[in-house]
């Protein structure tokens, strides 16, 4: 009998699951962070980018991607952070994504040219030779002399 009442009291466990997914969604789970300056959060997003870039050159693109995703979770204004994830997803062919990234760069930095190229690249690969001509156009206003730019614009143009 007691047994019985105790299940009556007791809520089930996807209602123990939902209030404390209620719960994170308005407390910081790691307290940590909220105890860090500006200057300290930028320190070690850029220490995860760095991590980042070294696994990215031992072509590791997914642990590359985890810590590129990491420093934007540290900081998630910095364009160059989403430029190197985006040239990540554009190794694991993940373009879609890629293109996701290289556009969120270069709202947050429209004159990061390596933003732009990437952007180009991803619709490129996505099939809108359209659209990627105009980003590889960005980029040759940002930097006239880009032979990456000028090749994939008479690309673009030729198709």
């Amino acid at each position: 009998m007691a047994s019985e009442q105790l299940q009556h009291v007791t809520p089930p466990l996807h209602i123990h699951v939902k209030m404390a997914a209620e719960r994170c969604d308005t407390v910081n789970m790691d307290p940590d962070i909220e105890f860090l300056s500006d200057d300290e959060l930028e320190r070690e997003a850029d220490g995860y980018k760095e991590q980042g870039n070294a696994f990215y050159i031992q072509k590791d693109y997914a642990e590359a991607f985890n810590y590129y995703t990491k420093a934007i979770d540290m900081c998630p204004k910095n364009a160059s952070y989403y430029g190197n994830r985006a040239a990540t997803l554009m190794m694991l062919c993940r373009y879609r994504e890629a293109l996701e990234d290289s556009q969120q760069a270069v709202r947050l930095d429209n004159s990061f040219m390596k933003g732009h190229l990437r952007e180009g690249k991803c619709h490129l690969s996505l099939g809108n030779a359209m659209a990627a001509s105009r980003c590889f156009q960005k980029v040759l206003e940002l930097e006239p002399d880009n032979s990456q730019a000028q090749q994939e614009v008479s690309c673009c143009s030729g198709a």
